[in-house]
């Protein structure tokens, strides 16, 4: 799934790859719409972008968004974006193919599910998910300061869990519940130990470790449970995750538990995060 690292990692990639690069044919298997929710008429796309340049990749939080002259295309949730050379065979599966006038051409697949968007720029698009996106504030945003981040703790919220002030209802932008395992063992919290338990310190400590985590898998090109628009997992060598937790605790040794906690796993080490 896309979070901050997969979407500053990807942009960061196809800023490299494909910018200014001219769009000459799109397509996809767009009559399967299982699992995969498209804003506008998928139908109407090649009208829209046939002949656009790539003039932009903005960074955003949960999305990769591609600016194609006066049109938008942006991706969330679990968007397999990759590339491929002018050479390599057109997969048989695709959700959407951006062909360019080199030959190289990008092909989206979907795990689990997935978010597909194009729409004019001047107009913008009219979805909760995403005017929360460009409204809200990230984790690694300039304005994603102390002071911001403890003025998060108040009535509505202070009697969550640690899991759940960090990665429900898009409160910091760009954390999920894949970064959230990580952020969590780094500042030694249980996700179930409620905020309104923790020491200013530990707050403070908090606020820290996900600055560092997140910037630690960016610098490190994305988490090594998703893929680059390469094929390739990420550097980042995730230390709680369903390919690790079976190994047990990195620092401790002890065994890691897994729960299903608030529509999704949890992963934890009872004697580091108590």
């Amino acid at each position: 799934m896309i979070e901050l690292p997969e979407a500053r990692t990807i942009s960061r990639d196809l800023r490299k790859e494909i910018l200014g690069k001219e769009i000459v044919d799109v397509k996809g298997n767009f009559a399967d719409h299982k699992f995969t929710f498209y804003y506008n008429n998928p139908e109407e796309y090649k009208h829209f972008l046939l002949g656009k340049k790539i003039t932009n990749i903005i960074d955003r939080n949960f999305y990769v968004e591609i600016e194609a002259e006066d049109y938008v295309i942006t991706f969330r949730d679990g968007a397999n974006i990759r590339l491929f050379g002018k050479e390599e065979n057109r997969p048989q599966k695709s959700k959407l193919l951006l062909e360019f006038q080199d030959g190289a051409f990008i092909n989206v697949t979907v795990s689990m599910y997935a978010f597909i968007a194009v729409f004019e720029k001047n107009k913008g698009m009219d979805n909760e998910y995403y005017n929360i996106e460009l409204n809200g504030i990230g984790a690694l945003d300039e304005r994603f300061t102390y002071e911001y981040f403890k003025s998060l703790i108040d009535d509505n919220t202070k009697k969550l869990s640690v899991k759940a002030f960090l990665a429900t209802e898009q409160r910091i932008l760009g954390i999920g519940n894949g970064c959230v395992q990580d952020i969590m063992f780094n500042a030694n919290l249980h996700p179930k130990r409620k905020i309104n338990t923790l020491s200013a310190k530990e707050i403070e400590n908090l606020y820290n470790v996900v600055i560092n985590t997140l910037t630690n898998m960016i610098n490190q090109n994305g988490r090594d449970t998703e893929k680059t628009i390469y094929d390739t997992f990420g550097d980042y060598k995730m230390i709680l995750s369903s390919k690790t937790y079976k190994d047990g605790c990195k620092v401790c040794k002890n065994e890691i538990i897994k729960e299903s906690y608030l529509g999704g796993s949890i992963y934890y080490c009872p004697k580091c995060q108590k």
